[in-house]
């Protein structure tokens, strides 16, 4: 698997205001930790190349060029966590876990839904439950994303975690049971259609009910007839 290349520079300062100042710049403040090293390494990282990375969806090993301002070393990666601003959807800091070819990993990948269903050809409407599943492998067998074809799925049907075609030696730690798509039947639309005729129904039978009971009140009520003998 080809590792993608990102190149990431150490950082002296940390701070809220210092963070501000990054990013105003187009920087990325970040870390880089791992159980193999004493200390933590502060950088920053460039946003646009970043979001490059992240754009062509590499979730896996990534090889991290560490610039200390004298010389460069390369390091192996995954992204742990990202932090977002969430009213401009902006990258606030990025989280490195660095890793070794021998130890195995836990991260998540990205699912990918492969065809048009048969079902939703008929009138269904497809589902996706799942975007992604968590695994557990060795850096050299992260796959960059899981497929999964969808196009033999007919109304009703749906396909689950167990079912995914998963590469040699990674194990899937998302419960196999798990919905990853289905297709069902338009049925809400239908049901409040349903529902609205049944109201009209029932608001026409009870104004037949009133219009009668009305009609039989006007009937019992009729004056005698002038030629009647009136009481004295």
């Amino acid at each position: 698997m080809k590792k993608p290349k990102l190149k990431v520079e150490l950082r002296d300062n940390t701070g809220k205001e210092i963070n501000k100042k990054f990013r105003k710049e187009g920087i990325v403040p970040g870390v880089l930790y791992s159980p193999h090293d004493k200390e933590n390494l502060i950088l920053k990282v460039n946003n646009i190349e970043l979001s490059k990375l992240l754009s062509a969806k590499s979730h896996g090993l990534i090889d991290l060029e560490i610039d200390d301002g004298k010389k460069k070393v390369s390091r192996l990666a995954v992204i742990k966590d990202l932090q977002y601003n969430s009213l401009k959807r902006q990258i606030v800091h990025v989280d490195f876990y660095g890793v070794t070819l021998k130890e195995k990993l836990t991260l998540e990948v990205d699912i990918e839904l492969i065809g048009e269903p048969i079902g939703v050809k008929e009138g269904g409407i497809m589902q996706a439950e799942l975007r992604k599943v968590e695994i557990e492998c060795l850096p050299s067998q992260v796959p960059d994303i899981l497929k999964v074809d969808i196009s033999n799925l007919n109304i009703g049907d749906h396909v689950s975690v167990g079912e995914i075609e998963i590469p040699e030696g990674v194990e899937i730690l998302t419960a196999l049971d798990r919905i990853v798509a289905s297709v069902v039947l338009p049925t809400k639309i239908e049901e409040v259609v349903e529902e609205e005729e049944e109201g009209i129904e029932g608001e026409e039978g009870e104004e037949g009910e009133e219009k009668a009971k009305g009609e039989e009140k006007v009937e019992t009520k009729e004056e005698p007839p002038s030629s009647a003998p009136k009481e004295k």
